[in-house]
């Protein structure tokens, strides 16, 4: 009994130590065939051992192929599983804040609000009277003139005398025809005594100009162009027809401005500084009416 399982356990061994020697027998022997193929090729003329190298190149791809598992069902659900893309959110926009600047050349918009304004609700800034060139009245909140002669007459306000400044005014013409005109006089010296400084204006058919007057010279006075009648497409002509004026004074610098928009600018250094009005001027239409409405000015403004 003892012999016998003396001999099962030699021969258990024997088993073990062959399937341990396997898979060295298995690697001397690709050794050497490796190598015997290596001496056949180097011997083999140059053509044979070309088919050779490829028959050994289509057999390791067949091996190759053959060892490759193909793909089941169950590996192909976990490969779709394993790809699957979360979807991404949706960016949420984003609002800009920002507070927008004006980009505007008009005085009226971009100098912000006048220092002095009169949209003609109450009297008070306004002399209400009547002389030989005009008569001046309150109506329906606005500053009636009527010219009564074909000289200019003017009114003058009842504010401080200013030195730089933008000064704008509105002016509503009834009837009119060609030259009668209106506009605004400004850098009057004296205001008891209006007889001299710069008058901006337009006319009926559509022109507009820039004079100084002093009357201290001559018996009625000197008027003298500095931009003699000039056509521009701004301004509304013809009868009922509205106009935003405006003039702004910088030094011996004079911007003119129609409808919020610089038509000229004129370089004149004879008054500096002074009182300001709306005036009118009649050449053709007898009793030439003008609305005047929303007179404005700013001090110290800033040419854009």
């Amino acid at each position: 009994m003892k012999l016998r399982i003396a001999l099962s356990f030699i021969l258990l061994a024997g088993i073990l130590a062959g399937c341990s020697l396997i898979p060295q027998l298995e690697t001397v022997r690709e050794q050497y065939l490796e190598t015997r193929v290596a001496d056949l090729l180097a011997e083999m003329p140059t053509a044979e051992k070309a088919l050779v190298e490829e028959t050994l190149k289509a057999t390791a791809t067949e091996e190759i192929i053959e060892e490759t598992p193909a793909p089941t069902e169950e590996s192909t659900k976990e490969a779709e599983e394993t790809l699957t893309v979360e979807p991404t959110a949706e960016p949420k926009s984003i609002e800009a804040t920002f507070t927008p600047t004006s980009t505007s050349a008009d005085p009226a918009v971009y100098l912000g609000e006048p220092d002095w304004k009169d949209d003609m609700s109450k009297v008070g800034y306004w002399p209400t009277s009547t002389d030989e060139y005009l008569s001046a009245t309150f109506e329906n909140g606005t500053l009636k003139i009527v010219a009564l002669s074909e000289t200019n007459g003017w009114r003058i306000a009842s504010t401080d005398a200013l030195k730089d400044a933008y000064i704008e005014a509105t002016f509503k013409v009834m009837e009119c025809s060609q030259t009668d005109g209106y506009g605004i006089i400004l850098r009057v010296p004296e205001k008891a005594n209006p007889n001299r400084g710069y008058l901006f204006g337009v006319t009926c058919d559509g022109r507009y100009g820039l004079r100084t007057f002093d009357g201290t010279k001559g018996a009625y006075g000197e008027m003298l162009w500095l931009k003699y009648h000039t056509l521009s497409d701004l301004i509304k002509k013809g009868k009922e027809q509205t106009n935003r004026l405006g003039v702004m004074a910088v030094g011996q610098r004079l911007l003119l401005f129609i409808n919020g928009v610089k038509v000229d600018e004129i370089s004149d250094a004879a008054y500096k500084e002074g009182f300001f009005g709306v005036y009118i001027n009649r050449d053709y239409t007898e009793n030439l009416t003008v609305y005047v409405d929303d007179v404005a000015f700013w001090r110290d403004p800033a040419a854009q």
